[in-house]
């Protein structure tokens, strides 16, 4: 079921808070920064963060947004409903810290606003998730609203406990932070997000350790927060290990492994799965540029039924504002009855609460470029990305018709441009002692 609020409502939230990040003083920029928490691979950043002073608490924020549009699907018969065409106001966020004068109590807040110019989600060939298939669902409108006590000098390291609404501490960055426009397939089996959960950091030297307890169902549409009746029935943890090669400006290295196990309730029966990820990161100088590059391994593991899995490599680079990124991917994923919510004939939805049918497995390659145009703190950057999707019936009751076949391969285009407002992205998907907006105000007082 898809919980709808008045757009209305939204809107009543999205124009003063865009307002508010324009009319925010603009903090010094700090040139050519790279460390561990270092904002999205591949860039080097003049980070230009908007500050607005609060006595002796202040408030440093972003945000962004991306017009975009998305044309392609299969060419055959059985193409149907994936052959079109649409364009999308996507990704756009507001993100804040409120920091006290230490930076012991941190409250990061992003609101996400995808429910105003997503609500009927993003052509994503290959994607699935919370109702919707083949289109990426709008995210919440809180998508964060974290609380954190630092603990910056415990034993020669940093602890931190963390609670509110947000990322368990499993997987990669949220998708959002990387180069690439269009969510992998494996976001659900990479990422577990807005979720009311309660973390805890301790990090030392290059390891640091997460580990989280939070409500395991997800959101059923951008303005549902009901699912905090969950807490705490799931758990996750995260161990990490940091380190760095070269010197002057060193490659940071980084490797994690993740293991979570979520329980989900539809319609008032409970189901849990166990989930895997295994990664390794670099970002660091490379020629006159800077490179950055991910391999991650994820699987879900059900207590019924099979899993599904995902491999992933992707790299970006950035040198003299030019911008070229890869990514392959190789995924399974479930298929569903696409009766819509509530019986509804929409072709890109399915029941939240319905089993799986049956599973495709899918080879997705990506290549894009962009240009930033204008420097930090208010940055244009005019993309290209070009998709290849090759789709083969995996096990199970793979949907006709409109599907695009059991057997079929197509190609997808995106045009469009990124707007970031106050700095480029940050990464997303860890608080307290490794939130990178507060790491990065701490180096630059310091």
């Amino acid at each position: 079921m898809y919980i709808h609020r008045p757009v209305a409502t939204a809107r009543t939230v999205a124009a003063p808070a865009l307002l508010f990040l324009f009319l925010l003083p603009r903090q010094a920029p700090a040139q050519h920064m790279d460390h561990p928490m270092e904002p999205e691979a591949g860039h080097q950043m003049q980070h230009g963060m908007f500050r607005l002073p609060l006595g002796d608490w202040h408030v440093v924020g972003m945000g962004q947004v991306f017009p975009v549009v998305t044309t392609g699907g299969p060419d055959n018969r059985d193409g149907g409903e994936l052959r079109r065409t649409e364009w999308y106001l996507t990704q756009p966020a507001l993100m804040t810290n409120l920091e006290s004068p230490s930076r012991r109590l941190v409250l990061r807040t992003t609101l996400n606003f995808e429910g105003i110019t997503l609500g009927g989600g993003e052509l994503t060939y290959g994607g699935w998730g919370e109702g919707f298939i083949d289109k990426r669902h709008p995210h919440t409108l809180l998508h964060e609203a974290m609380l954190s006590w630092n603990l910056w000098e415990v034993a020669g390291g940093g602890l931190s406990l963390s609670a509110g609404k947000g990322f368990a501490p499993y997987g990669t960055d949220d998708p959002m932070s990387r180069p690439g426009l269009k969510y992998p397939t494996n976001h659900h089996l990479s990422q577990v997000l807005e979720r009311w959960t309660v973390n805890a950091i301790w990090r030392l030297a290059g390891w640091s350790l997460e580990a989280g307890v939070f409500g395991g169902t997800e959101p059923e549409g951008p303005y549902d927060f009901s699912n905090i009746r969950g807490f705490p029935d799931s758990w996750s943890g995260r161990l990490t290990r940091r380190w760095t090669s070269g010197t002057g400006s060193p490659t940071e290295w980084e490797t994690s492994f993740s293991r979570a196990r979520v329980t989900e309730s539809h319609d008032g029966h409970e189901e849990t799965s166990s989930l895997s990820n295994a990664a390794l990161r670099r970002s660091g100088p490379a020629g006159p540029g800077m490179l950055y590059g991910l391999v991650e391994g994820s699987r879900s593991e059900p207590e019924r039924g099979q899993g599904y899995t995902s491999v992933l490599a992707e790299t970006g680079y950035a040198a003299d504002r030019h911008q070229p990124y890869l990514r392959l991917e190789f995924a399974t994923r479930p298929e569903y009855a696409r009766t819509g919510p509530a019986g509804s004939d929409d072709f890109f939805r399915y029941d939240h609460g319905a089993h799986a049918t049956g599973a495709t497995r899918w080879l997705i390659a990506t290549a894009a470029y962009a240009r930033q145009l204008s420097p930090d703190p208010v940055s244009l950057r005019p993309f290209l990305e070009v998709q290849y999707h090759r789709v083969r019936a995996e096990r199970g009751d793979v949907p006709q018709g409109g599907f695009p076949g059991r057997d079929s391969s197509f190609w997808v285009l995106s045009l469009g441009a990124r707007l970031f407002l106050g700095g480029g992205p940050m990464r997303m998907g860890s608080y307290g002692v490794l939130d990178p907006m507060t790491m990065m105000g701490r180096m630059m007082a310091g």
